[in-house]
């Protein structure tokens, strides 16, 4: 029987990031659609994302599109609810082992080990129930014409968001007093308050928690600008283009979104701060350091740095809470 992998999977409102002990990694928009027929058969590139074929032990064979070739798709399915749905989240999860090595072939092909994480407001009400979900999860899978690979899970372990990222630098935390990590994804921005004493990291638990804020708030932002003016809406899978560019052509000319991209960016970054800080109440001013991670890291850096005290960021800030994860695991 081969050696069984273990892989992390960081799940995302916006992104799915997945790191394994083969040293693979996937990182794709946590987005699902149907899968069509190419009606130029091949003649042109298929562009990025995946497509991906499930075939279920019962059996029954299922076809989607996974990330960005998703994202083109008008059928998109992506989600801002609390609780992912539950197909949607399985094929992430099945497309980001698949891409990061997990599972075999042959009579014996093995299980897996698998991480991934809740945000701090849902993971005490949804741990267990999710976990539960994905030790049942098991199919042949084949992403974009690949070689079918059945993968299943024997190991789940659900942790909170956020604190991955404590896991993967432990070597950016101080040796004593208060730490913070602010984890700022696509929907929501997970934050903990730690204390460090004899190396070892506790959470302050009133001080840690989840708020509904985040890289959404740019999106919403710019597409209203964008509407106002030009009278059409932006598309969905456009936006992140024009966040990067500060402008998009439309109808023949360019519409410049700069001050609106750039005062989005400040609003965003403000509405993270003023939630962390105030939820930390009279401990925020005794913060030694505070580890900024999450995809949303990227973009308010600049800002945060003037607003929470010490701000740190990984070498990798995307992947942090996988590679925790992996560690975390690894560590069962």
């Amino acid at each position: 029987m081969p050696e069984r992998r273990a892989v992390a999977a960081d799940v995302g409102y916006g992104y799915t990031k997945a790191v394994s002990t083969s040293g693979k990694r996937a990182c794709f928009p946590s987005v699902v659609a149907p899968a069509v027929e190419d009606p130029l058969a091949g003649a042109l590139s298929g562009g990025p994302g995946h497509r991906v074929q499930v075939r279920r032990l019962n059996g029954e064979i299922d076809e989607k599109l996974v990330g960005e070739a998703a994202l083109r798709s008008l059928a998109a399915v992506t989600t801002l609810s609390r609780e992912k749905p539950r197909e949607m989240h399985d094929w992430l999860v099945l497309a980001a082992a698949y891409l990061c090595g997990v599972g075999g072939g042959g009579v014996f092909p093995g299980q897996a080990d698998l991480a991934v994480g809740l945000p701090l407001a849902y993971y005490r009400s949804q741990k267990e129930a999710l976990a539960e979900r994905l030790k049942r999860l098991a199919a042949w899978v084949s992403v974009d014409g690949g070689e079918e690979r059945y993968i299943s899970f024997n190991r789940v372990l659900v942790l909170p968001q956020g604190a991955g990222a404590v896991a993967a630098c432990p070597e950016m935390l101080p040796e004593e007093g208060l730490v913070g990590v602010v984890d700022v994804g696509q929907y929501t921005t997970d934050y903990l308050l730690l204390e460090i004493g004899s190396g070892k990291p506790v959470p302050v638990l009133d001080c840690c928690g989840s708020a509904e804020v985040g890289v959404h708030l740019i999106h919403r932002i710019v597409a209203a600008e964008f509407q106002a003016k030009t009278g059409a809406p932006l598309p969905v899978e456009m936006r992140e283009g024009v966040i990067k560019t500060r402008k998009i052509t439309f109808n023949g000319r360019t519409v410049d979104l700069y001050a609106a991209v750039e005062k989005a960016i400040f609003d965003a970054a403000q509405a993270v701060s003023q939630r962390v800080l105030g939820a930390w109440g009279n401990r925020a001013g005794f913060v030694r350091a505070v580890l900024l991670v999450g995809g949303g890291s990227v973009l308010l850096k600049d800002h945060l740095e003037k607003c929470l005290p010490g701000v740190a960021v990984p070498e990798d800030p995307v992947y942090a809470n996988a590679v925790g994860f992996l560690k975390a695991l690894a560590g069962c």
